[in-house]
């Protein structure tokens, strides 16, 4: 599959000119503090290893990022904590990672939600129960939603009509998460590329849970500062940048935030749940892809009827 470089909304000439003069400006998108706990990463006590919100605020900007936000999960604790701190910082926006239902299958959907305020954080959590609910809103309210990972739903059986229609309700796509596998990040691509229309936005993060992974996948636009950036995001004048995850790095996650001497059992886990994942996405593209084939066949069988239909019978030609 091609490696993606701009996608989205592209960019004329002229709008290219008009933007010569601003900066690439660069966010990761997606970042966990201390305030999102470990549970998810299924590694016991691994909270007491995630990064305190200044420190992972510091590695950030220590890598070049222009921006920092963090995506904790369904919190914006993290983000409330360090603007408490530090109400100037004109660098830092409010974001969260909200988990919500697919209610027909089950599966738990991520939504990155981006420059968002405290009420609206409480009506979005309260709406989790569906992610069309939470779509609604977002839409609703004029807020960046950026939709992540499709795999679950696959896996739970989901149609590919039920894919569509969640397609359909977001303009904003999570096509590269720095915690996943690059067969994971290329299935959500052509998910969104097949399914998604014309008109949306892409979004990066490194998903990290430690400092030392921050930035290392982000979110690039060109802006100068806070406000263009997020209107860059809003306009679809956005791409995806940075490295796809590994075992390896995510190994050095886990001994970075577990005792050496308990880390042999999470570590384990880590491997098994990344493992299933890879292979779930390489069997869902491959059924995509014989789905893909049956389609063309069905087409062209068509095709070959209706030339049969139209052509003349010999009598008509003497």
């Amino acid at each position: 599959m091609p490696s993606f470089g701009p996608i989205g909304s592209a960019l004329s000439d002229e709008s290219k000119e008009m933007e010569a003069g601003a900066a690439l400006c660069r966010a990761d998108l997606h970042v966990h503090t201390c305030h999102s706990g470990g549970g998810h990463l299924r590694v016991p006590r691994m909270r007491q290893g995630l990064p305190e919100p200044e420190a992972l605020y510091g590695a950030a900007r220590a890598r070049g990022l222009s921006l920092v936000t963090f995506t904790d999960l369904d919190t914006i604790d993290g983000c409330l904590a360090f603007l408490e701190r530090h109400p100037e910082a004109s660098d830092f926006f409010v974001s969260e990672e909200v988990r919500a239902v697919e209610p027909r299958t089950g599966a738990l959907i991520s939504i990155l939600v981006y420059d968002l305020t405290e009420s609206q954080h409480r009506e979005i959590q309260a709406l989790r129960g569906d992610v069309r609910d939470v779509a609604e809103f977002a839409k609703s309210a004029g807020l960046l939603a950026s939709l992540g990972s499709l795999l679950g739903v696959l896996v739970a059986g989901g149609s590919e009509g039920l894919v569509r229609d969640l397609l359909h309700r977001f303009d904003l796509f999570e096509i590269r998460n720095g915690a996943e596998d690059r067969a994971c990040n290329e299935l959500m691509a052509r998910l969104v590329h097949e399914g998604a229309g014309f008109g949306f936005g892409v979004t990066a993060g490194s998903n990290a849970h430690t400092a030392a992974r921050v930035g290392r996948t982000a979110t690039v636009a060109r802006a100068r500062d806070r406000v263009e950036f997020l209107e860059a995001l809003r306009r679809h004048r956005t791409w995806a940048m940075g490295l796809h995850g590994d075992v390896w790095s995510s190994f050095a996650e886990v001994l970075g935030t577990v005792p050496l001497h308990r880390a042999a059992a999470p570590l384990l886990d880590h491997a098994v749940t990344r493992a299933r994942r890879s292979v779930r996405a390489r069997r869902t593209r491959k059924r995509l892809d014989q789905s893909d084939v049956r389609k063309f066949q069905e087409k062209a069988r068509s095709f070959g009827m209706s030339d049969r239909g139209s052509s003349p019978r010999s009598e008509d030609a003497r």
